[in-house]
């Protein structure tokens, strides 16, 4: 296929490598979106900032002959797919000279940055509050107490942190608290020293509320649902089930000790329609408040009143249910098409932001 006549040209944005890695990235995801552009007519190539030039890009493109990674030189995109690895990196002045020059080009960009847990949860409360648990910023012991006296099980979650790093469970006995870490260290003081045990986690944390959630084998477990914009919606790509590892783990990560079951183990306990209003309304509302958004993905757990919102993911990572990751692949060239083409709304609606 001839790079002139390929359209759309898409870029996909990764962190710079490292350790003799090419870049810092989910290579397998790339080649497989690579793969399926080329079936549509289109081109896609992985970049960094540093490979970023006045009138060109040095892209890379994934070989299947030679089964190695080739440096080329590359037009800038018709549209940005933002897979940067490190906040650190889009805080970055590169970054944000390159987010400009986007910018002014009106090139479509998604999705813009991280999330920020806090910030998120204020957007979704808008419209949404009631699926989503009691949240609050952690600024004061003063703050502390009174959320505890209220929900004496909580959770203390960084706001820049993902896939449960950092995470604590925190909970009040009345005069004294415990407080445990993702690896299972816990530490009881009393509430009169909270001042000074928490300071740390003052301004940089929030505090949810512990939700008595649906379980499964006497475990917690939570919904990872993925969703992509389509023309003018957002619609879920696949929901994957995720299972803590025993009755006292803090999070139902893989790397943390989880499981992946089939989304049949708990079908009949969910109500996909539900879900798919859920999954768009909170699209839109993101969105609104962030700019272009393409896809997220949301951590959900199952109540008695409905879905609750544990948090929300600009960056969502692969899959491992096949399905699900090949589903969400056809629907991002889908949606690249739809963005360099202009049918989507969104792309004047929510501008780059």
């Amino acid at each position: 296929m001839s790079l002139i006549n390929a359209k759309p040209i898409v870029g996909i944005l990764t962190g710079e490598g490292g350790s003799g890695k090419i870049f810092n990235g989910d290579g397998q995801f790339f080649k497989a979106i690579q793969h399926k552009a080329r079936e549509a007519g289109s081109f896609c190539y992985v970049f960094t900032l540093n490979g970023v030039k006045p009138d060109q890009i040095e892209g890379l493109i994934y070989s299947r002959n030679k089964q190695q990674w080739a440096k080329i030189a590359c037009p800038y995109p018709d549209l940005i797919y933002n897979r940067l690895s490190t906040r650190k990196e889009e805080g970055s002045p590169l970054f944000q000279k390159f987010k400009e020059r986007i910018m002014a080009s009106n090139i479509p960009f998604f999705n813009p940055f991280f999330f920020d847990k806090w910030n998120v949860h204020q957007v979704l409360s808008r419209e949404l509050s009631a699926y989503l648990p009691e949240s609050q910023k952690m600024d004061t012991a003063a703050n502390l107490s009174d959320f505890l006296s209220d929900h004496p099980k909580a959770y203390l979650k960084p706001v820049k942190n993902s896939q449960g790093n950092g995470i604590y469970r925190i909970q009040s006995h009345g005069t004294f608290l415990d407080l445990t870490s993702l690896d299972g260290i816990s530490e009881r003081f009393y509430i009169q020293h909270s001042a000074e045990k928490m300071a740390p986690f003052f301004n940089d944390y929030m505090i949810q509320e512990e939700i008595a959630a649906d379980t499964l084998y006497g475990r917690k477990y939570d919904l990872r649902v993925i969703a992509l914009l389509n023309k003018n919606d957002f619609l879920i790509s696949g929901i994957g089930i995720r299972l803590a590892g025993n009755n006292y783990q803090l999070t139902t990560h893989v790397p943390n000790g989880g499981f992946i079951l089939p989304f049949e183990l708990i079908a009949d306990r969910v109500n996909l329609k539900e879900m798919q209003i859920l999954a768009n309304s909170a699209g839109h509302a993101l969105a609104s408040a962030f700019g272009l958004i393409g896809e997220f993905s949301m951590d959900i757990g199952l109540t008695s009143k409905g879905p609750i919102i544990y948090e929300v993911n600009s960056k969502p990572m692969s899959f491992d249910e096949v399905h699900i990751q090949e589903h969400r692949i056809n629907q991002l060239v889908s949606l690249f098409l739809q963005l360099s083409k202009g049918t989507s709304s969104l792309r004047s609606q929510y501008p780059l932001r």
